[in-house]
């Protein structure tokens, strides 16, 4: 009897979540579903593979090696959480989205979980990075052995694994899977935006909830701010000066694969023609312990991110784009000490009013202080140099470290009245202020461009810092950009200053690939590259520390090198094999970057 009740109340319940699915109508009906995925380096598929130097996939996840850039599975007791671990993964140094990294399956909505440790007796730092190559976050891999997770949110498909500096041991992979599969009875869909968990900070989408949610944080002793849409107009600029601020600003990516952009064009329009100071700077940081994060600044009437004063220390900005200001992309300056720059790419800042002087690609320079370095950045089309760290007397900039950087075209005033885009096939920027401006003395000018016709007003229409010139004025001998990439400093930066170039890359720079400026700082170069620049290294005066590994092809002019160092020439096949490279990866780095997109963590792979 009892069996019987059971049974009709099951049937019954049955039959009402039978009834409410079909009353469901057009709506949604949504199916959570929960799986674990996992790879232990014990299991005899990986154990058995010993050194890898190509790409090899088991049981699902992909192995990236070259025969260069070697990784191997080998025998390593641990024990973590009372389990043993026999094998791992040694990666055996720092790595990138195409070599010595992990290509790992994810369905969009993923707990990750590494057990792994510093294969030294120091920390180090296993990076996450997206399909597109883009840095989500770095885990830390001490020098015993633990298990660290990272909430993945994001587009099915995959992520990299990779060490940012020397080798870690890893493990144990594991993938926990929360996935939804939706299907709706209408016929009909739309793609869905990748989601972020934002609950543990403020949304904002507007210049003053921006600027209203960043004093919140700063009072509240930190917090995360996350921004969101596809274009924030800034009227005014965006002050940091809180020390031990622990603030995050966080942009969130859009469906469409684009990042919120901070517009400051209205707050240049009043600037236009004039000279600039601080308070016309985009992002101006003075404090302490501030990240900058997947946002694109621009327009702005000075620098687009300046961290300046002996305050402004600590600070990250990573997987940033710094484009179109009136200044450099980002200056570093006057005691701003241990900064990290990472994944920023600075393009096409230029300064009409100095007839295209200051405005570098980066600027750590005039005095800026110590322990502050770049990662995987790039600088091209800016009117000044890529690098600059140009010093004053008594105010130098001791120490500088740029790894797996890069930089070209830089200090070409034919970008910036679209002269250079027009000769290479490309539409006009109408982002340029000097376009801009073209465009507003002669209004058929775009229409002209469009139609395979170039030409330029002649009249003196462009207010500077010398008076209004005429185009041919502000491109001509009068022009204050400086065609170089890594520019070390100045006749003040003695050898008493450090400057460490490892896997760095300049080329088509029309003066200096790598350029000591009169400088006698004290050099480390290992993996570097230069080649079609003016001089690929002008850098006789240096003192060296490092050279290993130096290569250069097609210089306008011979090297200027320090006594008994020399510069290794490739052969032509390999000079071929690096040009195509570079183009290749140089076109993505810019196509992402039209799209609104930020390129992250691309490598040239060419070292």
């Amino acid at each position: 009897m009892l069996k019987r009740s059971i049974k009709r109340a099951f049937a019954a319940l049955l039959t009402l979540i039978v009834t409410l699915a079909t009353f469901a109508g057009s709506s949604s009906l949504m199916v959570s579903a929960s799986e674990t995925s996992s790879w232990n380096f014990k299991n005899s598929n990986f154990k058995s593979l010993g050194t890898i130097s190509s790409t090899t996939t088991v049981d699902g996840l992909t192995l990236l090696a070259t025969s260069s850039k070697t990784m191997s599975v080998k025998a390593d007791t641990q024990t973590v959480g009372g389990t043993e671990y026999t094998y791992c993964l040694a990666t055996g140094g720092s790595g990138s989205t195409s070599y010595r990294a992990v290509k790992v399956p994810v369905s969009g909505s993923d707990t990750i979980k590494v057990t792994m440790k510093s294969s030294g007796s120091d920390s180090r730092s296993l990076v996450v990075a997206n399909s597109q190559g883009s840095a989500l976050t770095k885990l830390t891999a001490s020098s015993s052995a633990a298990t660290v997770s990272y909430n993945y949110s994001g587009s099915s498909g995959y992520v990299y694994l990779y060490s940012e500096n020397s080798g870690i041991n890893i493990y144990k992979i594991q993938v926990d899977s929360n996935s939804s599969n939706s299907g709706s009875s209408s016929g009909s869909g739309s793609g869905s935006s990748s989601s972020v968990d934002t609950s543990d900070g403020t949304v904002v989408t507007s210049y003053q909830s921006l600027v209203s949610a960043i004093s919140k944080a700063e009072q509240a002793g930190g917090g995360k701010v996350y921004v969101k849409g596809t274009s924030i107009s800034c009227t005014g600029q965006i002050a940091l000066s809180k020390t031990n601020a622990k603030v995050e600003i966080i942009g969130v990516q859009n469906s469409d694969g684009s990042y919120p952009v901070l517009d400051f064009n209205s707050f240049l329009q009043s600037y236009i023609g004039k000279a600039t100071s601080d308070s016309a700077v985009g992002i101006r940081i003075s404090g302490s312990y501030y990240t900058i994060k997947n946002l694109i600044v621009q327009k702005a009437p000075d620098n687009g991110i300046q961290i300046k004063g002996t305050s402004a220390g600590h600070n990250t900005v990573s997987n940033v784009v710094t484009r179109y200001n009136n200044d450099a992309g980002l200056q570093i300056t006057a005691g701003a000490y241990s900064n990290k720059i990472e994944y920023v790419s600075s393009y096409r800042n230029c300064d009409v009013y100095t007839l295209g002087g200051n405005a570098d690609g980066f600027a750590p320079k005039l005095g800026a202080g110590a322990g502050n370095s770049f990662y995987c950045c790039y600088a091209w089309d800016n009117s000044d140099d890529g690098w600059d760290s140009y010093d004053k007397s008594g105010d130098v900039t001791p120490d500088i470290t740029y790894t797996q950087c890069a930089c070209w075209n830089n200090g070409n005033p034919d970008v910036f009245t679209g002269k250079y885009d027009y000769d290479n096939g490309n539409a006009l920027d109408t982002n340029l202020l000097l376009v801009q401006l073209i465009m507003k003395k002669d209004s058929s000018f775009a229409s002209n461009y469009a139609n395979k016709k170039f030409s330029l007003p002649t009249s003196n229409f462009i207010v500077t810092n010398v008076g209004t010139i005429s185009i041919s004025s502000w491109t001509g001998s009068n022009y204050d950009g400086n065609p170089n990439g890594f520019k070390m400093g100045s006749a003040y930066s003695t050898s008493s200053a450090t400057r460490v170039f490892s896997h760095c890359l300049a080329f088509d720079n029309a003066k200096k690939g790598f350029d000591n400026n009169n400088s006698s700082v004290t050099g480390s170069f290992s993996n570097c590259v230069a080649f079609d620049n003016g001089y690929n290294y002008y850098i006789q005066p240096l003192s060296i520390k490092t050279w290993t590994n130096i290569y250069g092809f097609s210089g306008a002019s011979g090297d200027k090198l320090p006594s008994g160092k020399s510069v290794t020439t490739p052969s032509s096949s390999n000079q071929s094999t690096i040009r195509s490279k570079v183009n290749s990866t140089k076109n993505s780095i810019i196509s992402t970057c039209k799209s609104n997109g930020i390129p992250g963590a691309v490598y040239f792979n060419i070292y």
